[in-house]
C-alpha cells in the first residue's frame, strides 16, 4: 500500500509547492465534528435514495389485481357504513365548489408528503440526531409493513372506484401529481390501505414534537406544524379522493407500530451499551 496516501483526514494535504491544496485547505477549516457529520449525512442520503427507489419500485409493481382491489374497496365502504364512518362523499363535497379549497388540499396532499419529509429529515439530522434516528427507523418498519399489506390487501382508492361519484381532484386540477404518467413504474394505484401519506405525516409530526425546544418562542410554530401536518394530511387524503377513512386509520396504526418498534430498538441498544460499558469497567 502506498504510504503517501495514508494521511489522516484532519491533516492538510499539500500541493507540490508545499502550499495547502484547495480542497484540503477548505476541509481543514471545518471542525472535525462538521466533517464527520457531512460524511454521515452523505451516507444517510445515499441509503435513503436507494431505499426509496426500492420501496417505490416494489410498490409500483407488486400488484395489479383490479377486480380483487375493487371488490375489497366495496367491502371497505360497507364496513365504514356499518361503523358510521363512511364520510368520504360528504368530506369531498366540502371542497368541490371551491377551486381555492381544491388547490389547497391538492397542495397539502402533494407538498406535505415527500418534500416535507425530506426537509424535516435534513433538519432533524443536523439539529436532533437522536430524534432523526428514531423517526428514520420508524419509517423503515412502517414501509416494510405497508408493502406487505399492499401485496396481500390491494384496495381501489375512491377516485378509481367505478360509479361511486368520487372526483380525482389531483388528476383534474393539479400540475404536480404522484400518479403522473412519468412516474408510472413507481406507482401502484391500488395501494390505498394503509395510507402512508397520513401515517408518515403523523411520524413527521411526532418527530417535530419530540425535537421542539424546551423553552423560547421557537417551540410554538414547531408545535403548531407538528399538529397541523397530520391533521391537514388526514383531510387531504380523503378530500382528494385518494383514500378512505379506514385507510388513514390503518396508516396511523402502521406508523404507530413502526414507532414502537423503533423505540424498542433504541432502548435495547441503550441497555446493551450500558451493559458493555459496565462490563468493561468491572474487568
Amino acid at each position: 500500500m502506498d504510504k503517501s496516501l495514508d494521511v489522516p483526514l484532519d491533516r492538510p494535504i499539500r500541493d507540490a509547492d508545499g502550499s495547502p491544496g484547495r480542497t484540503s485547505a477548505w476541509r481543514a477549516r471545518l471542525p472535525v465534528a462538521v466533517r464527520s457529520g457531512l460524511r454521515g449525512f452523505a451516507a444517510e442520503a445515499a441509503i435513503a435514495v436507494v431505499a426509496g427507489f426500492i420501496y417505490f419500485l416494489i410498490r409500483g409493481s407488486v400488484v395489479d389485481r383490479v377486480d380483487e382491489a375493487t371488490s375489497r374497496a366495496v367491502g371497505l365502504i360497507d364496513l365504514e357504513g356499518s361503523l358510521g364512518l363512511f364520510w368520504e362523499p360528504a368530506m369531498q363535497a366540502w371542497i368541490l365548489s371551491s377551486r381555492f379549497l381544491i388547490d389547497l388540499f391538492n397542495g397539502i396532499y402533494f407538498w406535505s408528503h415527500m418534500p416535507v419529509i425530506v426537509g424535516v429529515a435534513v433538519v432533524l439530522y443536523w439539529r436532533r440526531r437522536a430524534v432523526y434516528a428514531l423517526i428514520r427507523n420508524a419509517f423503515v418498519v412502517s414501509a416494510v409493513v405497508a408493502l406487505l399489506m399492499y401485496f396481500l390487501l390491494p384496495v381501489t382508492p375512491p377516485r378509481l372506484l367505478p360509479d361511486a361519484g368520487f372526483v380525482d381532484t389531483m388528476a383534474l386540477y393539479a400540475t404536480a401529481n404522484y400518479q403522473a404518467q412519468e412516474v408510472g413504474p413507481f406507482v401502484n394505484p391500488y395501494a390505498a390501505l394503509p395510507s402512508l401519506h397520513f401515517g408518515w405525516a403523523l411520524l413527521i409530526g411526532i418527530g417535530l414534537w419530540l425535537a421542539r425546544p424546551a423553552s423560547g418562542w421557537a417551540r410554538y410554530p414547531i408545535v403548531l406544524v407538528a399538529v397541523l401536518l397530520p391533521v391537514g394530511q388526514f383531510f387531504a387524503v380523503i378530500m382528494t379522493g385518494n383514500h378512505y377513512v379506514l385507510d388513514a386509520v390503518a396508516g396511523g396504526i402502521v406508523a404507530g407500530a413502526g414507532l414502537a418498534a423503533a423505540w424498542w430498538w433504541r432502548d435495547r441498544r441503550a441497555v446493551e451499551t450500558r451493559y458493555r460499558g459496565g462490563g468493561a469497567r468491572s474487568s
